[in-house]
């Protein structure tokens, strides 16, 4: 293309000895089998030739070129020359663009090394909470500490293999999107993708990468049947799609699919008066703090932050630790052994999504402080899992409380918040009867918005109509049933505090069964090695035992395989027995094991670490075979030695004999 000069898209320039060809609004690149484009021909000092036309019409493109022979006095062979040239470039930037899309490439977050060390300190503290809330209040997060940590911890959740959603509901002008725009700047860029607003059908049409592995931001989500069903649905299933009648280029009708794959981690908020519990979503649902008190905290903040006694500084030192803390989790598989113990209260409603919202959330929690807690290994597959602690499952109760009274609550939010209200004022008033004019001489209201909650407590019977005429001076109400919402939090509560009881004995009960059976069981068995072992092997296990690092240093390294290793060692010999000298890809061994490539290559990158393995770099990924006893690497001498004088003795042995 070196006639071809591309300004931008929409307009590209064509010069040679002839003619000067600007291609105006440019050329669609997805259509292939036609080149439709708008042409200025300029020729010396002869005015232009404008013209739109379809190059690839063998009839239009030949009138053209006599066009151009006929107006300008060219001749016929020069002309053609050009043109086809013309053409012929012009379909090679179409093919480029076709080949090599011209995609935004997202660069990958990347930390120095005492980044890593201080996120890695960070996830191994025991006040990684406390750290947590104290770093969120520092950002500018003030007076949510508990729905800032869920999301914060929703968040964390997109690389787990089961992330967790939040919506946030709120009326306009709380802080929705101050609330996303700060924990949006605590991902690190290539884990999300933040919208404004999205419509109806524009799940159907995303692209897997745009989703799958990241948490999608929306500021203002629809709060419909036709917005919320898709999300709903690609939440619970991990796959979306969409079947409908399109037509083709010759008018027939056909029906073509969209399809939509990738682990859903929404965090979204919404304007939403109603009850949102009647539609059962699966999701966690979050009300912020609508307070007095919280709106003047939030103004006085609004005032330092005018004032410049905010350090900026600080908090961006802030958001790049937490963006280091995000980017330290590794995606592994949790476990929860005291699930069974777990129970709802009756009074819930949808107890089946529910508890599965509940127990997704403790998953989450365990996922957020993998480097704490105990893994074990499964035998059949030999897949690291990460296991749940009771104080995994105390931190949910504590997080979602309010969110379960909200679920076992009739009333919507506002409509909650004016019935706490109306007991406050009847109790300082001290009378048992009021009108809808008292209720608006003591707190400003909209007439119809008192009318609204008026009726919503009328329904459910939470006031009663006394007397009173609805076209004088209105109807009288009176109170019913004043400690209805203390005796269901109360039961909430009690069964919450039952559950963590039974999970805790649980727990002690099995930490006091596994020490006393683990010390009997060890016990002769080191007799009977201790009488076996020669001192050679005695020192030979003291300085192995010495040398044995620890999980959570940072210069960690394995001497033996362990199980979840031994697994991907025992499929390559059986397959060896029936093919010696044969070469392994990942996806051999992800085929046989059912893991995925990127677990299974931290294995294989292991096994050829410690020497049990050879590796190739060839055609751009890594072939495995299986080491012998020549080859010898850096991690196989320790191993090797061993195994050197264990024959020693057993020749030995046999000489005695």
């Amino acid at each position: 293309m070196k006639n071809l000069q591309i300004h931008n898209p929409h307009f590209i320039t064509y010069t040679d000895e002839h003619f000067m060809i600007d291609v105006l609004g440019g050329v669609d690149v997805l259509q292939i089998e036609r080149m439709y484009c708008t042409l200025k021909i300029t020729h010396k000092d002869y005015p232009p030739y404008r013209t739109t036309l379809d190059l690839y019409a063998d009839s239009q493109a030949e009138k053209l070129i006599r066009t151009l022979c006929d107006k300008w006095g060219v001749t016929l062979v020069e002309s053609s020359k050009s043109v086809h040239a013309f053409i012929c470039q012009l379909e090679t930037y179409k093919l480029d663009h076709l080949r090599y899309p011209q995609g935004i490439k997202e660069k990958a977050f990347e930390m120095s090394e005492s980044e890593e060390q201080e996120a890695r300190k960070y996830l191994t503290s025991k006040k990684i909470i406390t750290n947590l809330k104290r770093d969120l209040q520092q950002i500018g997060i003030l007076g949510e500490d508990d729905n800032a940590l869920t999301l914060f911890l929703a968040m964390a959740s997109h690389k787990s293999e089961n992330p967790f959603s939040v919506l946030c509901l709120a009326k306009c002008g709380i802080g929705k999107s101050y609330l996303l725009q700060k924990l949006s700047q605590c991902m690190p860029k290539n884990c999300f993708s933040f919208h404004t607003q999205i419509s109806e059908n524009a799940l159907y049409y995303f692209d897997s990468k745009q989703i799958d592995g990241k948490a999608l931001f929306i500021e203002d989500l629809e709060w419909t049947n036709e917005m919320l069903t898709p999300l709903a649905t690609l939440q619970a299933h991990g796959k979306l799609i969409k079947t409908r009648a399109t037509k083709d280029k010759d008018g027939m009708l056909h029906s073509t699919t969209f399809e939509v794959a990738g682990k859903l981690c929404l965090i979204a908020c919404a304007y939403s008066e109603k009850n949102y519990e009647s539609q059962s979503l699966p999701f966690l649902c979050l009300h912020l703090n609508h307070s007095h008190a919280q709106d003047i905290t939030i103004m006085e903040y609004q005032k330092r932050c005018k004032a410049g006694l905010i350090n900026q500084s600080e908090i961006a030192a802030t958001q790049r630790r937490l963006q280091c803390v995000i980017a330290s989790l590794k995606s592994t598989s949790i476990i929860n052994p005291f699930a069974p113990l777990i129970h709802l209260p009756e009074d819930l409603p949808h107890p089946r999504k529910t508890l599965l919202l509940l127990l997704n959330f403790i998953e989450t929690i365990t996922f957020f402080r993998q480097y704490q807690r105990e893994t074990t290994a499964d035998t059949s597959t030999g897949e690291v899992l990460i296991k749940t602690h009771p104080e995994d499952i105390e931190l949910a109760f504590t997080l979602l409380k309010n969110s379960l009274f909200r679920r076992a609550d009739e009333l919507s939010t506002s409509a909650r918040g004016f019935y706490n209200w109306l007991q406050k004022y009847i109790a300082q008033a001290q009378t048992n009867q009021f009108t809808a004019l008292d209720v608006r001489k003591a707190k400003r209201l909209h007439p119809r918005t008192l009318n609204r909650y008026l009726q919503e407590l009328c329904l459910f019977h939470y006031i009663q109509v006394t007397g009173g005429n609805k076209y004088r001076e209105g109807y009288q109400y009176k109170i019913t049933n004043m400690g209805e919402d203390n005796g269901l939090n109360k039961s909430i509560e009690n069964t919450l505090q039952a559950t963590l009881k039974t999970v805790w004995n649980a727990y002690n009960n099995q930490k006091s069964n596994t020490k006393p059976d683990t010390k009997t069981e060890e016990q002769p068995q080191e007799q009977e090695q201790e009488q076996q072992q020669t001192p050679e092997q005695d020192n030979e296990q003291d300085n192995e035992q010495e040398a044995e690092p620890t999980f959570f240093e940072p210069h960690y390294k394995r001497i033996r395989i362990n199980e979840k290793e031994e697994y991907t060692l025992k499929v390559i010999t059986e397959l060896e027995t029936q093919e010696q000298g044969r070469e392994y890809l990942t996806g051999d061994i992800t085929a046989l094991t059912k893991r995925s490539q990127c677990i299974e290559a931290r294995y294989l990158k292991d096994l050829w670490e410690q020497g049990k393995l050879n590796r190739e770099w060839r055609n751009r990924q890594y072939y495995y075979t299986l080491a012998t006893t020549d080859s010898e690497t850096a991690g196989q001498n320790q191993l090797t030695n061993t195994q050197s004088t264990e024959t020693q003795t057993e020749n030995s042995e046999t000489t005695d004999e």
